[in-house]
């Protein structure tokens, strides 16, 4: 192999090794792009809610645009949550899906609320457990170079309930799951490379303490759409009839 000025060499270390890598990495390239390169705006199909995604855009994923030296130097602490609320039917999964598709990142892990609950002592826990296994390993062994890893909840308010402390004579797994949640959002092992993107139409129902700076921080409310807001929708439902004419 030749090396030239130009040459540009990048050294990782395996997850089991004991070596420590230390330096920055001052590039921007493709490999660390928080949005995927060749993706189009135009193409996400959001009608109505242009202010909210670009409000979600600037406050949870703005940080991650920078080479991960530069945010170390800053102090910067990237967002780990977002919580989208409103009523049913206002396009609060549509948005969560298509963050996932512009985002140069892991496959989401979509998450339905009830899907949680197991009828064995433990096993919820460990379901919560499992959907951050795979960020845990990929940290471990890349840091902070490693890609972001997307979980989307929807129905939160099925699981994360006000925790009563009490069981009440059933068996307090709802407790548990919060109490289990928080510790992967924010616990000692806090992860760098994870974002939860929670759904709910009953934010009167979800535990106050995955709504704190560190959890579920951005919250945005997902309304009805404006007058300009349904001509946008009407004109990307009927987008195909003018395509075939």
């Amino acid at each position: 192999a030749l090396l030239h000025e130009d040459t540009e060499l990048k050294f990782f270390k395996t997850g089991d090794s004991q070596i420590k890598i230390t330096g920055s990495i001052k590039t921007t390239s493709s490999q660390n792009a928080i949005v995927k390169p060749d993706f189009k705006f135009e193409d996400m199909g959001i009608g109505g809610l242009d202010e909210e995604f670009s409000a979600i855009f600037r406050r949870a994923f703005a940080s991650r645009i920078f080479p991960s030296s530069l945010v170390e130097k800053l102090g910067i602490q990237h967002v780990r949550g977002v919580l989208l609320f409103g009523p049913p039917g206002t396009g609060k999964t549509l948005m969560a899906r298509q963050i996932g598709k512009m985002l140069n990142a892991h496959e989401p892990k979509i998450v339905n609320g009830p899907e949680v609950l197991n009828k064995f002592v433990g096993q919820s826990e460990e379901n919560i457990r499992n959907l951050f296994k795979d960020a845990e390993n990929e940290y471990k062994a890349k840091g902070d170079e490693s890609k972001l890893h997307i979980i989307i909840f929807d129905e939160l308010d099925a699981i994360c309930k006000q925790r009563s402390g009490q069981s009440n004579g059933g068996t307090g797994v709802g407790d548990s799951i919060v109490n289990q949640l928080l510790s992967k959002m924010d616990g000692v092992d806090q992860l760098n490379n994870i974002l939860i993107i929670g759904m709910t139409n009953r934010l009167d129902l979800i535990d106050e303490a995955l709504l704190r700076p560190g959890r579920l921080e951005v919250h945005m409310e997902i309304g009805l759409p404006t007058e300009t807001g349904r001509l946008h929708i009407l004109k990307i439902h009927t987008s195909k009839m003018r395509t075939n004419k």
